[in-house]
């Protein structure tokens, strides 16, 4: 896909979940990516909102746009988007979104290793 594509940079999705293992963290060490990574924070107040808590999608989507900062000014021309389930799509997009308006990449392309078939489902665990 990396070269299929020619992507330039990865941006792996940050957790809400505190886990005394981050499966993203692993993933990424894994993964163990040559490509540049754009990194994104989560903003996380007093109480943390995890996205597949969130039953509505207009409340993942604000939730996700409130959350998620883009800690980079490097440009690139293909960015992939890792994240580790996706249930609406809306973390995918919110970071998709503030990379293409604050001019980070050109193109994105998202990734998810699980996702819900029926609409967007709750997801339990992962």
């Amino acid at each position: 896909m990396i070269k299929k594509y020619n992507i330039d940079s990865v941006v792996f999705v940050p957790p809400t979940v505190p886990r005394e293992v981050q499966f993203m963290r692993v993933l990424e060490s894994e993964l163990a990516l040559s490509l540049a990574r754009i990194r994104v924070d989560k903003l996380i107040g007093d109480i943390r909102v995890p996205q597949k808590t969130l039953k509505k999608l207009n409340d993942r989507i604000e939730n996700a746009q409130h959350t998620f900062v883009v800690s980079s000014v490097a440009k690139f021309q293909t960015t992939l988007i890792i994240d580790d389930a996706v249930g609406s799509g809306a973390s995918i997009n919110q970071i998709a979104c503030k990379l293409k308006k604050a001019q980070n990449t050109r193109k994105v392309i998202g990734f998810a290793v699980t996702g819900s078939l029926n609409d967007f489902e709750i997801i339990s665990e992962v």
